[in-house]
């Protein structure tokens, strides 16, 4: 697959390559700024869908000024039909420091704020995330935490109106989305507590260390109850277990999520949890009746 040019921009530079799509480095000399160009690995080969593309795109637009989302500058599609996002160049992601060890309680509550008020904007707005996990929260320029990849949200959405496994990073969604459920934001919710949860103990709830078989085996995980954390204080843990219900109905809000973190309070420091993080390997797409312990905890 030839690098293909995008208007305004210089050379593109590979960054990495995934599954869903390939990120590039590249230079904006208008504003001279470096930016991250991400181009989806399929294309769109109806016009209808071209036009819906790009129209969406600008409306997630409205997202990127939100002060902890990756801002988006330009979409559109490549002469061979695959779209792209050319969005702000963050450092690492939270898997890539989650692979350092784990975070303390008063970080992860303060990401949490931070992160379920991007989301109840965007819930605001009819805009769903649908992937969200360490590897989607980046570290901007200034140090802040930024949620990525908005635009999954549009592509998602031309294949398929109901996100498919294909899509899906299974540690970090409900089990409503393994019945092949309309997106909501309550998977949101669910997907946002189940990654704080990770960035406080080293791995999602329910975890097992060795791969995983099909979704029989992912579902019978879901009847497990989710562990306490030692050193992390109990209503802090509490939360983030209300957001993991099982029952789309029992989870808060993400706007109700803001108010339960805060109401946590200043928790104090605790002694990090001694648990490894999880040394992974790449994924692959050729895993449709299995999944990588890469695959399935998002440490893409």
């Amino acid at each position: 697959m030839s690098t293909p040019r995008i208007p305004g921009l210089g050379e593109l530079q590979l960054l990495a390559r995934g599954g869903y799509a390939t990120i590039y480095r590249a230079s904006q000399g208008s504003v001279g700024r470096e930016v991250a160009v991400k181009i989806e690995n399929r294309t769109l080969d109806d016009e209808l869908d071209r036009r819906r593309f790009v129209r969406e795109a600008r409306a997630a637009g409205r997202m990127s000024s939100h002060p902890f989302v990756v801002d988006l500058f330009d979409a559109g599609v490549c002469d061979d039909g695959r779209p792209f996002l050319v969005m702000e160049l963050c450092s690492e992601s939270y898997a890539d420091r989650l692979k350092r060890g784990v975070m303390i309680a008063s970080e992860v509550r303060e990401l949490g704020v931070k992160l379920a008020g991007v989301l109840a904007d965007a819930h605001d707005l009819g805009v769903l995330h649908r992937d969200v996990k360490p590897a989607n929260i980046l570290v901007s320029a200034f140090g802040e935490p930024v949620l990525a990849d908005f635009g999954l949200a549009i592509l998602v959405e031309l294949r398929d109106p109901s996100v498919n496994l294909e899509i899906l990073t299974p540690a970090y969604a409900p089990p409503e989305m393994f019945d092949r459920a309309r997106p909501a934001p309550s998977a949101d919710v669910y997907a946002l507590c189940a990654t704080l949860y990770a960035l406080l103990t080293g791995a999602p709830p329910r975890w097992r260390d060795e791969a995983m078989g099909g979704i029989a085996a992912l579902l019978e995980l879901f009847g497990q109850p989710i562990p306490d954390v030692p050193g992390a204080p109990p209503e802090l843990v509490e939360v983030l277990r209300t957001g993991m219900a099982n029952d789309p109905e029992d989870r808060p809000t993400a706007r109700e999520l803001v108010v339960r973190l805060k109401e946590v309070g200043q928790v104090e420091v605790q002694v990090p949890v001694q648990r490894r993080p999880m040394e992974v390997d790449e994924p692959t797409e050729q895993a449709p009746r299995r999944w990588s312990i890469a695959r399935l905890f998002g440490l893409d």
